[in-house]
């Protein structure tokens, strides 16, 4: 069983909820999911997904299910991720290196992609294992 956490990931005008740690975020119910989907299930949880930024692949009201022991920049490039900033809140995008350049890159066209620099503190807070969602 994976935790279904109260809180949700957006992606700038769609701003996700404000919290810094995964682990902080109140528990609103149970996924199930196989093992071998959950390669840390102490670190795997699930998060709703507001606002278009990742669609087609993740749309609005999505869930995804992310493992918050992976958090090594250097691991993640190419790699959807959970990131975290305190005036954006939770954010899903991919995450891309380029030479010294780190990026989050929205897989919609419509959104702009944002540097990561020093000045703005992001924290990449988990990586995303995989998702479900509704069928429409």
């Amino acid at each position: 069983m994976v935790p279904l956490l109260k809180v949700t990931a957006g992606y700038l005008e769609t701003k996700g909820d404000n919290l810094p740690l995964l682990s902080d975020a109140p528990i609103d119910g149970m996924i199930a999911a196989p093992r071998s989907w959950c390669p840390h299930p102490m670190y795997t949880s699930c998060v709703r997904v507001r606002g278009n930024s990742m669609k087609p692949l993740i749309q609005d009201g999505f869930i995804v299910v992310v493992d918050s022991s992976e958090t090594e920049w250097a691991k993640l490039d190419g790699k959807i991720v959970i990131a975290s900033h305190k005036d954006m809140g939770l954010t899903i995008s991919r995450f891309h290196r380029y030479d010294h350049t780190e990026v989050l890159q929205p897989d919609n066209n419509e959104y702009e992609a944002v540097t990561l620099s020093a000045k703005h503190s992001w924290k990449i807070v988990a990586k995303v294992l995989w998702w479900v969602g509704r069928a429409t």
